[in-house]
């Protein structure tokens, strides 16, 4: 399977497991409970949806704040400014180093008004696409299908896609709703 149907099932199974966060957690939200504890919700809804798709995801997990990469090292990406900087991701979809094509997704993740670092976030995706070249560093975490930044709010989601083909691309994605019931 191509990159580009990977990244297309991938950002469907993305938005089934939003969905589901927004079903049975929306409290949480609501509460504004800690960008982790939604990230771990959310990580257990692309669990249980990658496993129902099949074959494609055979061998990959979703793990939160995941810093390891092949042969225990810790993770690192190569800044445009060619700075090597560890990394851990809010969320992955990887094969915990055991596949060659490790990287499926990286997500970052903002609770919506919270400001702090997201402009690091954003720089982090951009990087963690990119494709390997003969003068990246071995260490260095690159190629990964798809980087996500996911801003949640009480009345919807934005998604910031990043991806690389033959070029770098950046597209922005928000879904709206209204409530269907008041939880007093």
């Amino acid at each position: 399977m191509n990159r580009k149907d990977i990244r297309t099932i991938t950002i469907n199974l993305l938005k089934e497991a939003i969905a589901s966060l927004y079903i049975h957690d929306i409290r949480n939200i609501e509460m504004k409970v800690s960008e982790m504890n939604i990230c771990a919700r959310l990580a257990h809804y692309l669990e249980n949806y990658i496993r129902m798709y099949g074959p494609l995801f055979e061998g990959y997990s979703v793990d939160t704040e995941y810093n390891r990469n092949f042969g225990n090292m810790v993770k690192h990406i190569q800044y445009n400014d060619g700075d090597l900087r560890s990394v851990r991701c809010d969320l992955l979809i990887h094969s915990r180093g055991l596949k060659h094509l490790d990287n499926i997704l990286a997500l970052e993740m903002k609770k919506e008004g919270v400001t702090t670092n997201v402009d690091d976030d954003h720089d982090r995706l951009e990087n963690i696409v990119k494709p390997r070249s003969k003068d990246t560093p071995k260490e260095a975490v690159c190629d990964t299908i798809l980087g996500v930044f996911l801003e949640v709010a009480i009345n919807g989601f934005k998604l910031t896609y990043y991806w690389y083909d033959d070029v770098a691309h950046k597209e922005e994605e928000e879904v709206t709703f209204e409530r269907m019931y008041n939880i007093q």
